[in-house]
């Protein structure tokens, strides 16, 4: 029992060891890049700019940031809401 112990504890250890590894080979730009996104809507145009180090996780950002704006705090039919979901989900990059 105690060598099994003792080999779930190795185990452990290895896989933890591991995926703290694993973590620091991923790469990430070191600097952070301004990305522009802009989405319309009917006649209404909503532009915002983003600081990140990768376009996803500017591009996720921006799309919240959409959502909040068009919306604006109202309760929204289910119609409206996937139409604002629609326009957030597919910006022009610039």
């Amino acid at each position: 029992m105690k060598r099994i112990a003792i080999v779930l504890g190795l185990t452990l250890v290895l896989i933890l060891g591991l995926s703290i590894q694993a973590k620091a080979w991923v790469s990430h730009d070191a600097s952070e890049k301004l990305y522009s996104f802009k989405y319309r809507m009917q006649n209404e145009t909503f532009e915002v700019s983003q600081k990140s180090g990768s376009y996803e996780e500017a591009f996720e950002r921006a799309a919240k940031a959409c959502y909040r704006h068009f919306k604006a705090g109202r309760r929204l039919s289910e119609d409206r809401g996937l139409d604002i979901i629609d326009v957030c989900a597919n910006p022009r990059t610039t």
